[in-house]
């Protein structure tokens, strides 16, 4: 995801990149993060996403997250279980992609579709 970093610096957006345990230094950390910096764009992993719902986390209730508008999955399929925990328990109204891709090709193979409906458990369409 090296290279996506660096077209987003290229383009002026700022990046925010977080070192460390994603839960630590409590469960919310990254939640926290991105309502303290106005993130729009939150990309994590399928397993981050299932961590959250395991470990009962409802950002929704705590959080505002006004500023967020997409959240990018990746290194494994997100799963229609967590589909459902994003929309329910982090954002409503956020679009929500499960993406595939490689370093090698600079870019994803499938990815979301903001002009589309988001469909549980399915990539949304062959780039």
């Amino acid at each position: 995801m090296w290279n996506w970093l660096v077209s987003a610096l290229g383009s002026e957006a700022t990046v925010v990149l977080f070192d460390g345990s994603p839960f630590h230094p409590q469960p919310s950390a990254l939640f926290d993060m991105a309502d303290e910096l106005g993130v729009t764009l939150f990309g994590v992993s399928a397993k981050y996403i299932d961590a959250c719902a395991k470990a009962g986390l409802k950002p929704i209730e705590t959080h505002k997250l006004s500023t967020l508008k997409t959240i990018c999955s990746t290194g494994s399929t997100l799963i229609p279980e967590s589909f459902e925990y994003v929309y329910q328990n982090i954002k409503r109204d956020v679009h929500l992609q499960s993406m595939s891709g490689g370093t090698d090709l600079c870019g994803c193979l499938v990815a979301g579709d903001p002009t589309g409906p988001v469909n549980k458990g399915k990539y949304r369409r062959l780039l």
